[in-house]
């Protein structure tokens, strides 16, 4: 029986998808790489762990290369862009639907802790999360020991726990675990990338409400 959500947040409940790719063109130019064509481009390069998405993009990730600069980098410029960003379409109604039915809910995020902190607070989500959960730097490669750590201090059972998330990378750690989960299509992958992973691909965010209560 499913007792928990666990929610991703960057692509997931809060839309920064379009500012990202503004960021990465805006970073690649200062870095003199070639920009990204748009949203389908971002789509085939991004992936976890964030150094090979930056190799992808054309830095030097070799110890002497310009990987770190360009990640603080990265970081400043995203933090200015991201105050504008909202939460998606219907995540609030979605928290909302999950809460009334009982079931517990967290974010367990990629992003740095003080910046998910930061990213959060604006939208009074405190009445739905139990607990908000991010890794210790800026440099997200994985947040797989951040959810098995989560799992053992609750006490949980993989099966216990419904994965919702937008990229590869939370099937990823649905699959490690041994939870369920359920893929949004309005963040970080594409569509059609998302579908071949095999779990239930959603377009609004409300539709997770109806996974509660599936076998």
């Amino acid at each position: 029986m499913l007792t928990h959500v666990v929610w991703d947040w960057n692509g997931t409940l809060f839309d920064d998808l379009h500012a990202c790719v503004a960021v990465a063109n805006q970073l690649l130019g200062e870095f003199d790489l070639p920009g990204l064509t748009g949203v389908a481009d971002y789509h085939a390069k991004f992936r976890f762990p964030i150094i090979e998405y930056y190799a992808d993009l054309g830095f030097d990730t070799s110890p002497a290369g310009n990987f770190f600069q360009a990640a603080r980098r990265y970081m400043e410029l995203y933090g200015a862009a991201s105050v504008q960003c909202r939460l998606h379409e219907g995540a609030m109604e979605a928290l909302g639907a999950v809460h009334e039915a009982g079931v517990r809910q967290v974010v367990i995020s990629a992003s740095q802790q003080d910046n998910l902190r930061v990213q959060l607070a604006p939208f009074g989500l405190d009445a739905y999360l139990d607990g908000i959960h991010g890794i210790d730097d800026i440099y997200a490669a994985s947040k797989e020991s951040l959810a098995r750590r989560w799992l053992a201090e609750q006490g949980l059972w993989g099966d216990e726990v419904l994965f919702v998330g937008d990229s590869e990378h939370d099937f990823e750690i649905a699959q490690a675990v041994g939870a369920r989960c359920v893929l949004f299509s309005g963040g970080h992958h594409a569509r059609l990338h998302l579908e071949s992973l095999g779990v239930p691909v959603i377009d609004d965010l409300r539709e997770v409400a109806a996974f509660l209560s599936q076998p």
